[in-house]
């Protein structure tokens, strides 16, 4: 299959970091988020790859494409929304299914099964759900037949009710569905939803459990999904996506710069701990990053390249983003800290 992978987004919900960052840029455990879902691509077979852009599309030219894969960009000078973006690269998806992929997850699952229910089924798409957990979501209905019922509308005690993952596979013949088309158009709202409404059918994969899967749509969960990660490495054995997880895309993609010293704790080139400095893991700290005496990191800790960390502070549950310096005699608790800003997650306010 080719790949779809969705950038063009503001990522509003994630401000003040995403004003100068682009949001599939965002680092995940030192790694742009976008990165993950490359070589889970790559893992998978899939070489030929298109990603829209709007918002500071510069920043994609630092991506490390894994050996073998070709990335198709385009500039999108008005944003065409998730529908929008996918009709953009028409000419390039005709030939085969596809996968479309929301660039603002991460995640790990059995890519083949999900194909296989694809297949199986014979629809022009399958949407892969995962058990709602997050309120705001839209709820998707799904009958005993892996076909998706309704988007949004509640089917009380009548069919399965997860939410959308935001990944899709893909049919070519989809493009011949496509009719009315506004700016921006969401595929959801502007083609699922009309789709079903008038009589089409949509498939639904639920992979396996475990499997990986963590939104970074707004600040709490960006901060959620780094910690919950670095909690997860520790014990990464006793999950076989988790393990994938780390060994095929974390560690393709940081190309073995950081490592475990000891258990629960990674460390980049070139940092240093003062002795006077405790460290208690889970924690992450990366390359040329300092912690200074007094100082107590961890647990829960996300620090990032080029971090100084003055004597006698306190931080956990928390991540330090690259090149910021932390004044000394702070207590640093559920926090993002960037360059210009702090983000308390307990209040859910930024600074």
């Amino acid at each position: 299959m080719k790949a779809v992978i969705l950038s063009a987004g503001y990522g509003t919900r994630l401000r003040p970091l995403t004003d100068i960052v682009a949001k599939p840029m965002v680092k995940v455990l030192g790694i742009p988020a976008i990165e993950y879902t490359l070589n889970f691509l790559k893992i998978n077979g899939v070489k030929d790859v298109f990603i829209n852009r709007h918002h500071l599309p510069e920043q994609f030219g630092s991506i490390r494409v894994p050996a073998g894969m070709s990335i198709t960009f385009s500039t999108e000078k008005d944003i065409l929304g998730t529908l929008g973006g996918v009709m953009s690269f028409k000419q390039h998806l005709l030939d085969d299914d596809f996968i479309l992929i929301n660039g603002d997850i991460i995640f790990n699952f059995d890519l083949k099964q999900a194909y296989h229910t694809h297949r199986t089924k014979k629809n022009i798409a399958t949407m892969l759900m995962r058990t709602k957990d997050i309120d705001k979501a839209s709820s998707v209905y799904v009958d005993d037949f892996s076909n998706v019922v309704t988007i949004g509308l509640r089917e009380d005690n009548v069919y399965k009710e997860y939410m959308f993952g935001g990944i899709h596979i893909i049919s070519p013949e989809f493009f011949d569905k496509v009719t009315e088309q506004k700016t921006p158009s969401c595929m959801v709202r502007d083609f699922y939803i009309p789709y079903l409404n008038n009589g089409g059918r949509v498939s639904a994969h639920v992979p396996e459990e475990p499997f990986l899967w963590m939104e970074i749509g707004d600040m709490v969960s960006y901060l959620r999904a780094n910690t919950n990660l670095l909690g997860l490495m520790s014990r990464y054995k006793l999950d076989h996506q988790m393990e994938s997880f780390i060994s095929d895309y974390w560690f393709n993609s940081k190309n073995n710069k950081i490592m475990e010293s000891v258990e629960g704790i990674w460390l980049g080139e070139g940092y240093y701990i003062d002795h006077d400095a405790t460290i208690i893991p889970p924690v992450l700290i990366g390359a040329g990053s300092k912690v200074m005496g007094n100082c107590v990191v961890g647990p829960n800790a996300v620090i990032g390249d080029d971090v100084t960390i003055l004597s006698d502070n306190q931080i956990k549950d928390s991540m330090i983003l690259d090149g910021v310096k932390v004044p000394a005699n702070n207590f640093v608790e559920q926090m993002v800290l960037g360059k210009n800003f702090v983000f308390n997650a307990q209040e859910r306010s930024v600074n």
